[in-house]
């Protein structure tokens, strides 16, 4: 687990909004479930930025009326509410970027002066994917926040001092006359299946961008008219994801795809088609050797059907799922190497769950955008120690639709090469 934290401390420069900050240039959509609102200057850069909030607050002290007023003034925001004091969550997530989970709640001394701490969660941890179960119940308990409901409050609110400061009779005053808003505590581990997924859509339109710029490649590629393997050897986007991997390695190192800028139209084909000739000229024998010959005769060899996929041993399915990069990339996240990563992934899911999963992933019906939102957010179908990008290239192997591997190296190439994408 690669764990990053904030703390508001200026010799570190760790403050909590740069840590929003930096999730928010990921993504156009944050997500927010906090206890307590008294300032909107952040929503209100957030917003002009073009973000789509989605935030739950409580009606109680100290959320100030003029705050959620300023929230109902926002375009692309959606708000609704607890009144109950139960609800104190501090929880921020960014699209499918990532998330902050801690002790803030979304004032300005939160952001930058308070002695907080909030830790950053990376999308291919599976707590990330409890985290989005979490908001998800939150918001189909949560009532929706009405300009009605905030006059009811600001005029509660504006009572307080006759209240003597009594938090409680406060929180009685809004129960009575706003209605007892609690959320009901969901067993996590029970399916829900009437749960509004609210992540689908957001999902769609994220891995969406990416497979058209991918398009956009396969396009030029194909106008070059080289191939280095045979297409009865390895299908075309797996010669390209190969491709982004030489692009990436040999040219848009470290930190240098952050830096190039949007380009489109002729000049943008120019620079692929370079790039494409210059792979063409050059040698890849892990390519044209190792992935050829053998990473995918052995991914086929359990995900060539659904009856493959049923007959293979918990063995074969782990050495298969090894074949992709980001899966095996995981080794890093544990002691011990392989041997540990296997016995964590064959652990913690059971093979039946396993196989079922990820037939529906490769082989189900449904639109494949779908089949992945699931295995990503739906408790149903999806799987400890597989995130995100585990699910995406596994589809990226293997599928009908002609779709990429799309991992956050894609991401990044596909940056360098002008393309305005959303990383992972």
């Amino acid at each position: 687990m690669n764990l990053r934290i904030y703390t508001n401390n200026k010799l570190r420069s760790d403050f909590i909004f740069n840590g929003i900050d930096n999730l928010m240039r990921k993504t156009d959509t944050i997500n927010i479930a906090v206890a307590f609102l008294t300032d909107t200057d952040i929503l209100k850069e957030l917003n002009k930025r073009g973000c789509n909030i989605r935030i739950i607050v409580r009606l109680g002290y100290p959320t100030l009326p003029y705050a959620l007023e300023n929230l109902l003034k926002m375009e692309r925001v959606e708000a609704r509410f607890y009144s109950d004091r139960t609800f104190h969550p501090k929880l921020y997530i960014f699209g499918s970027s990532g998330a902050l989970v801690g002790s803030a709640n979304l004032t300005k001394s939160a952001m930058f002066t308070n002695q907080e701490i909030m830790i950053q969660i990376d999308p291919e941890d599976n707590v990330f994917s409890q985290l989005l179960d979490v908001f998800s119940e939150y918001w189909a308990e949560a009532n929706v926040l009405t300009k009605d409901i905030v006059k009811k409050y600001d005029d509660i609110y504006n009572q307080y001092k006759s209240l003597n400061g009594d938090e409680s009779r406060l929180e009685e005053k809004v129960q009575k006359y706003i209605g007892k808003v609690i959320f009901s505590n969901i067993t996590r581990d029970k399916e829900n299946k009437t749960k509004e997924n609210i992540f689908i859509e957001d999902y769609r339109k994220t891995y969406q961008e990416t497979v058209n710029a991918f398009r956009a490649v396969r396009s030029v590629y194909e106008n070059v008219g080289a191939r280095k393997v045979d297409e009865k050897h390895i299908p075309l986007r797996l010669e390209i994801d190969s491709f982004i991997s030489f692009v990436r390695e040999a040219h848009a190192k470290k930190d240098k795809w952050e830096t190039t800028p949007i380009i489109s139209g002729e000049k943008q084909i120019k620079q692929i088609r370079e790039l494409i000739e210059e792979w063409h000229e050059t040698p890849r024998l892990y390519f044209e050797n190792t992935i050829v010959n053998e990473n995918y005769p052995r991914l086929l060899s359990v995900f060539d059907s659904e009856d493959s996929i049923c007959k293979s041993t918990p063995d074969e399915m782990f050495h298969a799922l090894c074949t992709l990069h980001s899966f095996h990339d995981r080794l890093r996240y544990f002691d011990g190497g392989l041997d540990t990563l296997k016995n964590e992934f064959l652990g913690k899911n059971k093979i039946d769950k396993i196989k079922s999963s990820l037939s529906y992933l490769v082989f189900g019906k449904e639109d494949v955008i779908e089949r992945m939102a699931k295995l990503i957010f739906d408790i149903e179908y999806k799987l400890n120690v597989f995130g995100q990008a585990n699910v995406q290239e596994l589809i990226g192997w293997q599928n009908k639709e002609e779709l990429p591997v799309v991992n956050s190296r894609t991401t990044k190439v596909l940056r360098y090469l002008g393309f305005d994408v959303r990383q992972l």
